[in-house]
């Protein structure tokens, strides 16, 4: 199973759990309607992408990478720093630039190891 049909296969169970709280416990048919769609189509696309075939290309780097978390992350946090204030604004800045450095030496340790 690839990698990318787990982790959309996950969001796709997890909102279905949702969806599932929010059909016995919600008063309105509108939000769980929606949430029970998102997660059908989630599962419809993992579905799809565990069975798609592909072809194998030359990576630099893994399927895997914390580095592009942690700049995402630290994305997120700068924009949630225009409403909070400055200090979310420059550890968004921090975590952003530690997953940059590591992307770096990933980088360079797939080039090492790739020859």
């Amino acid at each position: 199973m690839r990698i990318a049909a787990a982790w959309i296969g996950g969001l796709a169970a997890w909102m279905g759990a949702l969806s599932l709280v929010l059909w016995l416990w919600g008063g309105d048919e509108l939000a769980p309607a929606l949430l029970t769609g998102a997660a059908v189509a989630l599962a419809l696309i993992a579905l799809y992408a565990a069975l798609v075939s592909e072809l194998p290309a030359a990576r630099r780097l893994p399927e895997s990478s914390l580095p592009t978390v942690a700049i995402v992350f630290g994305l997120a946090m700068m924009v949630n720093g225009l409403a909070f204030g400055l200090f979310l604004i420059l550890i968004g800045a921090e975590v952003v630039a530690l997953g940059v450095a590591g992307l770096v030496l990933q980088l360079i340790g797939e080039r090492r190891a790739g020859g």
